[in-house]
Order: structure tokens, then C-alpha cells, then sequence
């Protein structure tokens, strides 16, 4: 049994090894036409988090009139492509979220999108600060990075 657990670990793992790194490889090719954005909505909260290959944005005018811009490092890009490559965009419209305040105004609505030369992925709804756990990483990066270029 044990040697049949170990054959099977050797033959899968280096497969999805494989699959990420390629996937990093093959945006890491296309990151100058890739944005991230990251949106949180409520009555009276809007945040919109945007990252490009060299670039952050920040806006918290629901108009989208007045947006701060801020330099991104290679390496904070670089990370959020990692963590994006782990991400299965197929499925990303049906992640389920993990909790529901934002049903009773006890959390603002937030959306994961991806942009991709003219293609937009978006997330399904959840709850800002409660990701599903498949882009909580992912989120949690975005969230950290605006946090780390306000405060300059």
C-alpha cells in the first residue's frame, strides 16, 4: 500500500508542479496586458484596488473621479502572478463564499477581476475581508500591498 501511495505521489505531484509553473510562465509572457483589480462596495464604502505590471491604483470615489497612483515593485508584481497562477480561472464566476454578511449590510460586496488583454474574468461575490479560500491568498496580497503604499 505504501509503495502504491508513493508511486502515485511521484507521478502526480510533479504533474501539477508542472501546471503552475507553466501557468506562471504563460503570464508572466502576457503580464504587461494583465490587471488585477480588486472592488468592495457597500452603502457608503467603495474601494477599488488595481494592479498592473508596474503600477497601483487606488480609488474610494464610487464616480471613479479621483484615483491615487502608486509605484508596484517587481517583486510585489511578481508575487501576485505566482499566486494567480494557483488560481483556476474557469471556475473563479463559481467560488462559493465562505460567509454572508454582506446579505445584511454587515460586510461590503467584493469582487476578484481579472483583465487579460480584452478578456474580464470576475469572481462570484463574497464578503470584503472573507474570501473564498481558492483567491484568499491572492486578496489578502492586494489588500496588504495598498495597505504597505498608503502608508508612505
Amino acid at each position: 500500500m505504501k509503495l502504491l501511495f508513493t508511486i502515485f505521489s511521484l507521478i502526480i505531484i510533479p504533474k501539477e508542479c508542472n501546471n503552475m509553473s507553466s501557468n506562471f510562465t504563460a503570464l508572466q509572457e502576457r503580464q504587461d496586458t494583465i490587471i488585477i483589480t480588486y472592488e468592495a462596495v457597500s452603502r457608503g464604502f467603495f474601494e477599488e484596488i488595481s494592479l498592473s505590471k508596474d503600477s497601483l491604483t487606488i480609488c474610494n470615489d464610487i464616480n471613479k473621479k479621483d484615483y491615487k497612483t502608486y509605484n508596484l515593485s517587481k517583486e510585489n508584481w511578481s508575487t501576485c502572478l505566482k499566486l494567480l497562477s494557483k488560481i483556476d480561472m474557469n471556475g473563479l464566476s463559481e467560488l462559493e463564499a465562505p460567509t454572508t454578511y454582506r446579505y445584511s449590510d454587515g460586510a461590503p460586496h467584493a469582487t476578484l477581476i481579472i483583465k487579460d488583454s480584452d478578456k474580464e474574468i470576475r469572481s462570484s461575490e463574497f464578503d470584503h475581508g472573507h474570501p473564498p479560500n481558492e483567491i484568499k491568498e491572492l486578496v489578502e496580497k492586494l489588500l496588504t500591498i495598498k495597505k504597505m503604499a498608503t502608508k508612505q
